[in-house]
């Protein structure tokens, strides 16, 4: 399917049928599990397609049609709605969030909400995602190109686990319609590797969010924003000079005392100096490994090891095996 032939497949799609929640209680036996607001909360701890079809992809994505009503409910999986067109009302334990055209909203599992306001008019895209993407097995997609990368997913992860959900305001024009068109295309029209293609999609469409909400106002106050300007800038000097990183000419360059750059790192990242160091030389060291035929040794010492025992140890302490075992395991 062609971007310029989705908006019609949606919008047949979404004059099709009217979503019924008396159908879908009685057809799946839900049950309340707890009462939030005076309202019942209910469990969908599967996914079903419109023909109560038990969904079992990693990746499931449809509309979300035109209801008279559904419930506040809560889900095992992660949730993201986007806005193709129109617009819709996403109701929260803690309020209603009217989210316009191009804008979405990335919801945590258990958390309580239901979406109102959708008309035959309004295209609303549901992802549900089964697999955590924003657990492990994502940042491993990170761990061996910038440990700026995997600070900003980990923060990433943090917000949305301390806030439930996060709302993304983009306009219609932002990149983000573009990926999400791209990802629909694959997905309503399966082809050959259709499969790999959207998990790309979607990691490049995390890595918009995740700049999104790194340079955003509306998630950060100024003083955060701050804050995070200086993890950065320390994480990016960590990268850039990584094979002879001094904590005190660092220091130096920034004009600050060098126990204030090691505790900002260690609160923000969790990882001291040596640690950040450690893990950039490894990055750059597995790179080495995968794209180039140096040797082990004359990796070594390109990556700012002199001692190649050391050398060695560490490599096995950030990726549980030896410098050759990891080159064979990635041919």
């Amino acid at each position: 399917m062609k971007r310029n032939e989705l908006k019609s497949f949606l919008l047949a799609n979404s004059t099709s049928q009217v979503l019924d929640w008396e159908l879908i209680k009685n057809t799946l036996s839900c049950e309340p599990i707890e009462i939030i607001n005076g309202q019942p909360v209910y469990l969908f701890d599967k996914i079903f397609d419109v023909n109560f079809n038990q969904i079992e992809e990693n990746i499931y994505i449809s509309q979300l049609l035109p209801s008279k009503h559904v419930p506040m409910h809560i889900h095992q999986y992660i949730e993201l709605i986007y806005v193709y067109q129109g617009q819709c009302t996403v109701v929260l334990q803690e309020g209603d969030i009217i989210i316009s055209e191009g804008g979405m909203i990335l919801i945590d599992k258990q958390t309580p909400h239901t979406v109102k306001g959708i008309s035959s008019s309004d295209i609303i895209i549901n992802i549900r995602l089964k697999h955590d993407y924003l657990s492990s097995g994502f940042l491993s997609r990170f761990k061996n190109k910038s440990i700026i990368s995997q600070f900003l997913i980990e923060s990433l992860i943090n917000s949305r686990r301390a806030n439930n959900s996060l709302y993304f305001p983009f306009e219609e024009r932002s990149n983000i319609v573009e990926i999400m068109q791209n990802i629909m295309c694959e997905y309503f029209d399966k082809d050959f590797c259709s499969a790999e293609m959207i998990d790309s999609y979607l990691f490049i469409l995390f890595t918009e969010l995740i700049r999104y909400s790194n340079n955003s106002t509306s998630i950060q106050t100024d003083n955060m924003k701050q804050k995070d300007a200086n993890v950065l800038d320390f994480l990016k000097y960590i990268e850039e000079h990584y094979k002879d990183c001094i904590l005190t000419d660092m220091a130096d360059y920034y004009k600050y005392h060098p126990n204030y750059i090691s505790s900002v790192l260690k609160k923000e990242t969790g990882k001291s100096f040596k640690d950040l160091l450690q893990i950039q030389r490894m990055n750059k060291a597995a790179l080495y490994l995968l794209n180039s035929t140096l040797s082990i040794p004359d990796i070594a010492e390109e990556v700012g090891y002199s001692n190649l025992s050391f050398f060695y140890k560490k490599f096995n302490d950030v990726f549980f095996q030896t410098p050759k075992e990891y080159r064979d395991n990635k041919i």
